[in-house]
């Protein structure tokens, strides 16, 4: 794989892998005030930096698995659309 192809796959990998993550942990926002500007269904504690930080290291992992079965002829994912 080149280092195009690893950092198209590293993000394609990294969305699905960031929005699987952002319920997790959701606590709606108990004391709503109507002079807010946030509606009810925002979460409380987004914990966003949390979760780019985890979607972002197991999308490192598969990345670097991915690419070294690659790298050794185990699996290749080119031969898999042709």
């Amino acid at each position: 794989m080149s280092i195009i192809d690893i950092l198209i796959f590293f993000l394609v990998i990294w969305w699905p892998i960031f929005f699987i993550l952002l319920p997790i942990g959701y606590e709606p926002i108990t004391k709503y005030d109507k002079n807010t500007e946030y509606v009810r269904s925002a979460p409380n504690k987004p914990k966003i930096l949390k979760k780019i930080i985890l979607a972002s290291s197991i999308s490192i992992f598969i990345t670097l698995s991915i690419s070294l079965l690659e790298f050794y002829g185990i699996f290749s994912l080119k031969g898999a659309f042709l």
